[in-house]
């Protein structure tokens, strides 16, 4: 495999400290592909302790218009509270963004190129949009921007493998336990990395998110996925139907077979009886007995919308103070507790390892 890494980093230490222990939270900067880009990493006070431990990555994606310190801070409720209880390194990488200014008003926009969002469909495939579809920025870096399209253009596939092979490089991390979770727009960029790459991660998960119509995965993946969605969610619809703004996606349904049958899983599908998981309102189903012991697993969030698990409100547009420069809102977490849709996630992704 051909690895595209240029980088010249610039780190901006944000340090954590407590009576007897010290985490590290900072930014940092990198060109890639001739655009500086940003990432932001939390490193658990047990990575200082235990010099020679190996750390599972844990590699969180924003959604549209969502800033990497937002995702870990509002959409999940603090997911370095996870990162610091289960000893993980987490990453957060920041999508390439712009101002746009319409109508007098500006606005932050940033977003993820999963490659198909913007990509025209070969003929004989459903339109991915509707004639009255909202119409979205265009980046300034897109030289195209078709009818459908609404994404960064720039080569994010090849971010996420450099920053893959720099965070290993350079911090002790496991090589058997990496994993990779998006939200919306960054859902969708998961699901196409974990299709191009699914040899550089362990497991994946999607949440509130649904990959654009036509365009499911038909490599040979070998990977276990668990697919987060709400019930209710008119920004990426679970059934197929057109979304509030004019837009297509695969039913979920569909995602959850087709990566289970690219794995040739088992065909029957089982339920998860779960008190727990009932009185949190979530249903979950899954494929087992696939190539290589893996696991395909669908939750749905009974009368849920497009959040992440646990909230009722989409608030990742904010950041904090390590992410000054974005000049949108600032936004603090004063939780001490881990939202319960972290424990979720992660529960299913420690679960695997790739040998």
């Amino acid at each position: 495999m051909k690895f595209k890494i240029l980088s010249i980093i610039l780190v901006l230490p944000f340090l954590v400290f407590s009576k007897e222990i010290q985490k590290e939270y900072f930014s940092v900067n990198k060109i890639w592909d001739g655009v500086e880009r940003e990432y932001l990493i939390f490193l658990p006070s047990s990575y200082h302790k235990e010099k020679t431990k190996r750390f599972p990555l844990l590699i969180g994606l924003h959604g549209y218009s969502g800033t990497a310190s937002g995702f870990e801070l509002e959409t999940t409720k603090g997911l370095n509270l996870t990162a610091e209880q289960e000893d993980i390194i987490a990453i957060y990488p920041q999508g390439s963004f712009f101002t746009s200014t319409v109508n007098n008003q500006t606005n932050f926009v940033s977003s993820w190129n999963d490659i198909v969002s913007n990509a025209d469909l070969p003929k004989g495939k459903p339109k991915k949009c509707s004639l009255d579809r909202f119409e979205y920025p265009k980046p300034p870096e897109c030289s195209e921007f078709n009818f459908c399209a609404w994404t960064s253009c720039h080569d994010d596939l090849g971010f996420l493998e450099s920053l893959i092979m720099e965070i290993s490089s350079r911090y002790r991390i496991d090589d058997t336990r990496k994993y990779m979770v998006g939200m919306s727009n960054g859902g969708a960029m998961v699901y196409r990395f974990a299709c191009n790459y699914s040899d550089l991660i362990s497991a994946a998960a999607i949440i509130s998110s649904s990959i654009p119509i036509g365009t499911t995965c038909e490599n040979g993946v070998s990977l276990p996925m668990l697919i987060v969605y709400g019930e209710n969610d008119t920004t990426t619809p679970p059934k197929g139907n057109v979304s509030y703004d004019g837009f297509f996606y695969e039913p979920v349904n569909k995602t959850f077979n087709s990566w289970a049958d690219n794995q040739n899983c088992g065909e029957n599908i089982h339920k998860i009886n779960s008190s727990y998981l009932k009185n949190k309102n979530v249903s979950c189903s899954y494929r087992k007995n696939c190539k290589d012991d893996n696991e395909v697993r669908l939750c749905k969030i009974i009368e849920g919308g497009h959040f992440w698990p646990g909230q009722d409100r989409s608030v990742g547009f904010c950041n904090s103070n390590i992410q000054g420069k974005l000049n949108n809102e600032i936004c603090e977490n004063k939780n001490d507790k881990s939202n319960w849709g972290n424990d979720l996630i992660w529960s299913f992704l420690k679960k695997y390892k790739r040998i």
